[in-house]
């Protein structure tokens, strides 16, 4: 093994001393000592027997000739001798080399390995280059990153810029005119196998917007002052600041409403009786400027949203929980009653309270401020009552039957009402209550009774609310073809109606029925076909998809037909 190494130890060293020996006597390729050319501008990746491929290398100073070589295949149509030839390819790719000789000899070569292009250059994924603050009677250089597949790139640019130089390559110089504002710069990468989609920047005279002013919205007090800043802005020179009438704003250097300063910083003296305002703030070029960024400032919070908690039934309630969103601004909360006189209130300062309502409490108005150092906010109030609330309203038929005891009793019903103890029904005359009264449930009794109102009030130990009510039409009940009794009047509720009708009617046998909807044109918009159940028999409308208006409820059954305005709001 080791006479093995020793042979190849002296192989190698021979080998040395043998081209020591050539570079010595002139028997290399070219001559260190003179003059190298520079890197080969051409695309690598070619097609089949593509012709007219440009090559080309800076001119070097002191060069008589440049000496090309080209794949074994590839043919130079033009330029041997010269920095820049034309070559014809067929089916063979390789290397292209070039050596410039000074005199003295050739130098070292320079090369680029062409090859098949697979497919087209992928599209352009950036451009590196200013976006903003790009100003007239400027020059601005844009590069691409290069692809190795892209033989050229075609670069695309806004009115009042012109391509000084780099059109076809990865890098451009541009010149800016006068009038130039904004407008989109695009490039595009392209060799044998096509052109690739464009990558697009927008590029503007003024600076970037400024980011968010830092500062305070809220608590900005009369005769105070206030540091105002935003995030410097790439390209901006200076920034010019709008306060509020009356304000001043300042810097180390100046002072002024408005005041361009060169400075991202301002303070900001608010006058007396200040309230509320605008701060606005643009960034500058030497061109342009950019928008404003708005802060809206205020010395106090803002008035409260609306309180929460019940307005209605409190009657002598313990604990009750009222609470309002918190406010932007708001170190403190202010609440009160008035009269107070029968209320206790636990948590004042903070934007949830409880209050206790003494057994003699009928009502009062019950009021928040969100407060700062600066003051406090207008006032958000409601007036709360011992008593319950107005009922909901009355589910129930707005036509009866007074002369057929099968079929002459209805039913009522509303939702419970908070704080109420219970529900006062009244009847129409001749009317009677079978059962429900105190209840939110209520079944009447029409048997010789004649038209009027049901009505329900909901009541507690501290009062009776208003009542609610819905009209009732009550007729003498008709005979059908078959001897069959029958309710003379279909029931339509609510009528004026919003999102959902509902009809009501009675029948003592099953039958098949149908509801029309019909418009004021007289074109039916909706068709129902039902068969009845013997009793009350009830269908619902949806009304969301029609328009607000005027229209005719047809009912048709065995026995004949009702027709019933409806207005839907």
């Amino acid at each position: 093994m080791k006479k093995l190494i020793t042979m190849i130890m002296l192989t190698l060293l021979n080998l040395a001393v043998v081209m020591i020996a050539g570079a010595n006597t002139g028997s290399s390729s070219y001559d260190q000592s003179s003059i190298a050319v520079g890197a080969i501008t051409g695309p690598a990746a070619v097609c089949l027997n593509q012709t007219g491929v440009n090559y080309s290398v800076e001119v070097v100073p002191g060069v008589i000739d440049y000496n090309w070589s080209v794949p074994v295949g590839a043919s130079i149509a033009s330029g041997q001798g010269t920095n820049s030839i034309v070559v014809d390819f067929t089916n063979t790719f390789g290397d292209i080399c070039v050596t410039a000789d000074d005199g003295t000899g050739p130098g070292a070569p320079s090369c680029v390995t062409t090859f098949l292009a697979p497919g087209k250059p992928l599209t352009p994924t950036a451009i590196n280059g200013p976006t903003t603050t790009v100003c007239p009677n400027h020059v601005y250089t844009y590069t691409v990153p290069a692809d190795p597949l892209a033989s050229s790139y075609n670069w695309v640019v806004p009115n009042y810029m012109s391509i000084i130089d780099g059109q076809g390559t990865t890098t451009i110089n541009v010149s800016v005119a006068t009038g130039f504002i904004w407008g989109y710069l695009r490039v595009s990468a392209s060799n044998c196998r096509g052109t690739t989609g464009q990558y697009t920047i927008g590029v503007f005279s003024a600076p970037g917007r400024p980011g968010a002013v830092t500062g305070p919205a809220v608590g900005a007090c009369p005769g105070g002052t206030y540091t105002y800043s935003v995030a410097p802005v790439v390209g901006a020179t200076s920034y010019t600041w709008y306060a509020p009438a009356g304000c001043v704003i300042s810097t180390a250097a100046s002072s002024g409403n408005p005041l361009t300063s060169s400075t991202n910083s301002v303070d900001i003296t608010f006058p007396i009786g200040f309230t509320y305002g605008s701060l606005f703030v643009s960034a500058n070029s030497g061109c342009n400027s950019s928008p404003r960024r708005e802060l809206k400032i205020r010395s106090v919070p803002q008035k409260p949203g609306g309180i929460h908690g019940p307005f209605y039934g409190v009657c002598d309630m313990s604990s009750v929980m009222y609470w309002v969103d918190s406010v932007p601004g708001a170190s403190t909360y202010s609440w009160s009653f008035t009269p107070g006189t029968y209320t206790t209130i636990s948590g004042n300062g903070n934007d949830t309270i409880y209050v206790d309502f003494n057994s003699a409490f009928r009502q009062a108005t019950l009021c928040v401020t969100a407060d700062n150092s600066c003051g406090s906010s207008v006032a958000r109030c409601g007036v709360v009552f011992a008593r319950p609330q107005t009922p909901g309203l009355i589910d129930g038929p707005t036509g009866a039957c007074n002369s057929n005891p099968l079929i002459s009793q209805a039913f009522y019903q509303i939702q419970p009402v908070f704080g109420a103890i219970e529900y006062v029904w009244t009847v129409p005359p001749g009317a009677s209550i079978v059962i429900g009264q105190g209840t939110t449930q209520l079944t009447v009794e029409y048997l010789g009774a004649s038209s009027g109102n049901v009505t329900v009030a909901a009541q507690n130990d501290c009062g009776i609310s208003p009542a609610r009510v819905v009209g009732v039409i009550v007729n003498p009940c008709r005979m059908g073809g078959d001897g069959s009794i029958l309710s003379n009047t279909v029931s339509v509720f609510p009528n004026p109606a919003k999102d959902k009708l509902a009809v009501q009617f009675e029948s003592t046998n099953t039958e098949k029925y149908s509801i029309r909807l019909i418009d004021i044109t007289g074109r039916e918009v909706l068709a129902i076909n039902r068969e009845s159940i013997t009793g009350i028999n009830n269908e619902t409308i949806d009304l969301s998809e029609f328009s607000k208006g005027l229209y005719i409820l047809n009912v048709i059954r065995e026995q004949g037909q009702e027709k019933i305005k409806v207005v839907i709001e």
